[in-house]
């Protein structure tokens, strides 16, 4: 299993609610029933902890593999998702990196002890 996290801004001239009442009808409506995807939510960042906001918009996916959410991109299943996402969002600002996740040997809130240095 692995994550994808997707952000981006949107295409000037488009508002908030413009964009979200298309994720909700189309985009959140359509990629969660592909292959693949075992979870698919998207946030509207409302800012940054540290510096600037630099995108409106965050998608986590959590999938079967990269390999399987690429695949699911490119099938028909997704078309309408694709072609309509550039209408609402600036496709140059879009970054997307995924990741495995790693889990602590240790019940949470235990105190383990500081690993060793070289």
């Amino acid at each position: 299993m692995q994550k994808i996290f997707v952000t981006y801004n949107l295409k000037p001239g488009v508002s908030l609610e413009q964009y979200k009442a298309w994720s909700r009808e189309i985009d959140q409506r359509i990629a969660p029933g592909q292959p693949g995807v075992i979870r698919f939510e998207v946030y509207v960042i409302e800012g940054a902890l540290d510096g600037e906001q630099r995108f409106q918009i965050m998608e986590d996916i959590e999938v079967e593999s990269v390999e399987a959410w690429q695949k699911a991109l490119a099938g028909e299943g997704m078309a309408y998702v694709m072609e309509t996402f550039p209408m609402f969002v600036d496709t140059s600002s879009v970054n997307a990196c995924y990741g495995t996740r790693f889990i602590a040997d240790l019940p949470h809130g235990a105190r383990p002890p500081l690993p060793a240095q070289a």
